[in-house]
C-alpha cells in the first residue's frame, strides 16, 4: 500500500470498527482497516513468477497425424508360405536373380544374399541392398515387377514407394534413358521369378551347376529359341 496522505489527528482506532465474525487475525503479507480510509490509493503486487502462467508449445498435431508414419519399408510380397514345393522353386528362382544382378553390377558386392532374400517376403524390414546400377533400371525394373501375376498386391506400395524408402534413391521413370541391354535383362529378371517358365538345361556348363545361366543362355529361352528346357 502507498499512502499519499493521513489524518494526523487519528487516535487508535476503536474495538467498535472490528467486525465482531474476526477473534483472531493470521494474516501474511497483508493489512485490515477496520475503519474509514480516505485518501490513499492501493497497489497490488505483481504476480510471482511460480503463478505466472506458462504458455502452452504449438501442437505439431497436424492432418493425419493420428496415423503414425510407419519409417520401416514395405518389401514385395513374392514367397508363397504354406506351400513348401512351391516356396522351394520361388527361392532358388530368387537366389538365381542375386547371382545375376550381382554379375550385371546392378547390386553391390556387400550385399548379403539373407538381405536379398527379406526383399520377396512382403513384410516390413530394410533389406540394405545397395543398389549400384542407375535409377531408371531399378525403378522400372519395380514397375514391371509389381504388375506381374506372381506378386502380391499390397496397399500404397508403388515402384516409387520402394526406390525411395527402401532403396534410398530418387526415382525415374524416363523409359528414353533405358538401353536394349538393360531393357533385356530386366525382361530375363521377370522371367526368371516365374517359376512356370523352364530355365536351359545344362549341357556343358560347369560341373556342379544345375541350369544354364548364362545370358546368353537365358536370352534363348526368353526368345524362345531354345527346345531342351527344364523347370524348377
Amino acid at each position: 500500500m502507498k499512502q499519499f496522505d493521513t489524518d494526523s489527528e487519528t487516535s487508535p482506532l476503536s474495538e467498535d470498527y472490528k467486525p465482531t465474525y474476526i477473534h483472531e487475525q493470521h494474516n501474511t503479507n497483508c493489512q485490515q482497516f477496520f475503519g474509514p480510509i480516505t485518501n490513499c490509493t492501493f497497489t497490488m503486487p505483481a504476480a510471482s513468477a511460480s503463478h505466472a502462467k506458462t504458455p502452452k508449445a504449438p501442437s505439431k498435431k497436424g492432418k493425419g497425424s493420428s496415423m503414425p508414419f510407419n519409417t520401416t519399408p514395405q518389401t514385395i510380397k513374392y514367397y508363397t508360405h504354406g506351400n513348401n514345393g512351391i516356396l522351394m522353386k520361388q527361392r532358388k528362382r530368387v537366389d538365381l536373380i542375386f547371382k545375376k544382378w550381382t554379375e550385371w553390377k546392378w547390386i553391390g558386392i556387400k550385399t548379403s544374399a539373407n538381405d536379398f532374400d527379406s526383399f520377396f517376403e512382403g513384410e516390413p524390414r530394410h533389406c540394405n541392398i545397395i543398389w549400384k546400377a542407375n535409377t531408371t533400371i531399378l525403378t522400372l525394373l519395380l514397375q514391371d515387377l509389381l504388375n506381374q501375376s506372381y506378386i502380391t498386391k499390397q496397399t500404397r506400395q508403388s515402384a516409387k514407394s520402394l526406390v525411395e524408402q527402401q532403396f534410398g534413391k530418387t526415382p525415374n521413370f524416363d523409359k528414353t534413358r533405358l538401353d536394349n541391354d538393360a531393357e533385356e535383362k530386366i525382361k530375363i529378371s521377370l522371367y526368371i521369378l516365374d517359376i512356370s517358365n523352364p530355365l536351359p538345361e545344362n549341357d556343358s556348363y560347369g560341373e556342379t551347376e544345375e541350369f544354364d545361366t548364362r545370358d546368353e543362355a537365358l536370352r534363348l529361352v526368353l526368345s524362345g529359341m531354345l527346345r531342351e528346357t527344364k523347370g524348377i
